[in-house]
């Protein structure tokens, strides 16, 4: 049993050869052929200013609607869009074709000598970019007749077809045909719905319609290779939000902007404080993390992260509804530590007092055998002032009393516990200190780690093995 395949097609443009290609494809006698229409019509602006990117943005619009509805294959019906349905193409996965693609498909090796039916005003965006092969000759019409086909070009878009129409273009037809056209092709969709009349009289006018509908049949419908796209959730702080994006842009060995790749930020600072939640049964931030999440799968992101250490915790209760993964920022840190350092690593964690309480670096540090240490009440107390005082990193501040307050930390995982690695263990802390690996404290050269650093390239390493594998960016 045949797999049914759904055709949408972007009527909006020209309702009349919507229709027609409707009319073709049904008349092919696919009977697993389904058949969806956009609704919406194309207002054209006189300002030629906008002309043509109306034209786009409504044939995206179209498209993207019909993508969503899950089609196989978008087709549109009109000829001007050939010049830049690339464009549109990009951003969608969905398969596009449009009337040059097909007659491009259609044609064997013999090509004719074409006569052109096209209006002048279309000339550019149409049969001048529409080669359609490097043997084809091409015969336009001349000036007289071109600006002939503009007045009929609007007529049939407002009346539709009739006997005047027919009569008007059996001669343009004649007049390309004593210049040496074999076969007339209507390169504009208001002529093409004479066609059959023009047949009627003997004319050798290739139905666009018929040759639309037959290479819609037949075109692929496998969905393109989608770009890679990282989700961030942000505000949790902004200003960690801007030194995680800061040090995935550094990160990503770019020489222009397009070797970038793509990064959707969800930025809420409204959701509520973590450590507040953790430690003092403050509101759940779990839901609006959790939107957020749904927003980025929404939006195709291939995985997500937080900048919040604290936030790791509330991860088991969302992950669990999702489908897109989340890149641990703790684990993916102290595989890097594990892989530098290996066992000899002495692991101070400067962190949240929710975020030690919490576990998540402790119970993975252990899994992995690995040593890890934390302040006593009295240095927990200058770490979290740095963080959250009236002075601290979330205030703002990066030097001065919260740079002391967080080196008092430092100072005692140095000299208490010999710790040769710290970890800033909350998203705030990398913007007093920075990541190093000769930090000078108590006399001693300890390695400094930025959790978010790791993260970042760790995302940019991910990034580029997808954009690798799907060979788009």
């Amino acid at each position: 049993m045949s797999q049914k395949k759904t055709i949408g097609i972007v009527a909006g443009l020209n309702r009349r050869a919507a229709m027609e290609v409707k009319t073709e494809l049904l008349s092919l006698g696919d009977d697993d052929l389904s058949i969806v229409m956009t609704e919406d019509n194309f207002k054209i602006d006189p300002d030629p200013v906008f002309a043509v990117s109306d034209r786009k943005i409504f044939i995206f619009n179209e498209a993207e609607l019909l993508a969503e509805m899950g089609v196989d294959l978008i087709l549109v019906p009109d000829f001007k869009c050939g010049a830049y349905i690339h464009e549109i193409q990009r951003e969608i996965q969905t398969p596009i074709l449009d009337m040059k693609q097909a007659l491009m498909s259609q044609m064997g090796e013999k090509v004719p000598t074409m006569g052109v039916l096209d209006a002048a005003n279309a000339r550019g965006c149409a049969s001048g970019a529409c080669d359609l092969s490097k043997q084809m000759k091409m015969i336009f019409a001349s000036e007289e007749d071109q600006k002939q086909l503009d007045a009929l070009r609007e007529k049939i878009r407002a009346q539709g077809p009739s006997e005047d129409t027919v009569k008007a273009l059996s001669q343009i037809c004649h007049h390309l045909m004593q210049k040496g056209a074999e076969v007339i092709v209507p390169n504009c969709t208001q002529f093409a719905l004479n066609t059959a009349e023009l047949q009627k009289l003997g004319l050798p006018v290739m139905d666009v319609f018929e040759v639309f509908a037959k290479a819609a049949l037949t075109h692929s419908t496998q969905k393109l290779p989608k770009p890679f796209k990282l989700g961030l959730i942000g505000g949790l702080g902004p200003a960690a939000t801007v030194d995680l994006y800061d040090k995935i842009v550094k990160a990503t060995p770019a020489k222009n902007d397009q070797e970038h790749f793509k990064v959707v930020i969800e930025q809420n600072p409204q959701i509520d404080d973590r450590t507040a939640c953790l430690l003092n049964g403050g509101p759940d931030p779990t839901i609006a993390m959790y939107n957020c999440a749904k927003r980025l799968q929404r939006d195709g992101c291939d995985y997500i992260i937080i900048p919040c250490n604290t936030a790791h915790a509330f991860l088991p209760r969302m992950i669990r509804h999702l489908n897109v993964p989340f890149i641990d920022m703790q684990q993916t840190m102290l595989d890097e530590i594990k892989a530098k350092f290996g066992d000899n690593a002495r692991v101070g964690l400067m962190a949240t007092s929710g975020t030690i309480a919490t576990g998540i670096y402790s119970k993975k540090a252990e899994k992995m055998g690995m040593k890890m240490y934390t302040p006593d009440e009295d240095h927990q107390q200058s770490v979290m002032k740095a963080i959250y005082g009236p002075k601290g990193a979330k205030a703002g501040y990066t030097t001065g009393e919260c740079y002391d307050d967080l080196y008092r930390g430092a100072e005692y995982l140095v000299k208490t516990y010999d710790c040769n690695v710290l970890i800033l263990g909350c998203t705030e802390l990398p913007l007093i200190f920075h990541e190093t690996d000769d930090f000078e404290v108590a006399g001693k050269k300890v390695a400094i780690v930025d959790p978010t650093a790791t993260l970042a390239r760790k995302c940019v390493q991910i990034a580029q093995a997808t954009i690798k594998e799907r060979g788009v960016r």
